[in-house]
């Protein structure tokens, strides 16, 4: 029954007015009819309030995702501030240690090149004073008294011979 039958119906007339029954049927089903009505925004009322319930928790559930989001966005740029910093630190001891290999090397070059210096000395003087020994060795074997010493013996006959007694030494 909709609302422009429950306010223009008409009743039948009888002695001393309205028909009792007929009016007693009508508020009824018009009872029946609100109570249908008021039930029905009851249903709809609780479906909105759980619709509002679930659009609340789908806003909680945003709002947990972007905080998420920006938590991670926050720990992603921490750990990429961390990692520069590691890596500026890395480079930092990697050229350090560069450096000091680098003096390491060129000390070590410099000692080498030293002591090879030295070792081309030590060898001028090696060789200058073993000329002078073979070069005395050599004077030597060239002087006389080598000669002699090897014609000692001979030398010596003779002179026994030119000593003999007949001889007038």
């Amino acid at each position: 029954m909709d609302r422009e039958e429950a306010v223009n119906r008409k009743f039948a007339t009888v002695y001393r007015g309205l028909d009792e029954k007929e009016v007693r049927d009508h508020l009824k089903r018009l009872q029946d009819e609100i109570e249908s009505r008021e039930e029905k925004i009851r249903q709809l009322e609780g479906l909105l309030d759980d619709r509002e319930e679930n659009l609340n928790s789908f806003r909680n559930v945003e709002t947990s995702i972007n905080e998420a989001i920006l938590t991670a966005q926050r720990a992603g740029d921490e750990t990429k501030r961390i990692a520069s910093d590691r890596a500026e630190e890395i480079v930092a001891g990697a050229s350090a240690e560069r450096e000091r290999i680098i003096e390491d090397a060129m000390a070590r070059a410099r000692n080498i090149a030293s002591q090879t210096e030295d070792m081309k000395r030590q060898s001028k003087v090696f060789r200058a004073r073993f000329k002078m020994l073979v070069e005395a060795q050599l004077d030597l074997l060239k002087s006389e008294d080598w000669d002699y010493l090897l014609d000692f013996e001979q030398n010596q006959a003779h002179r026994l011979d030119d000593r003999e007694p007949g001889s007038g030494e």
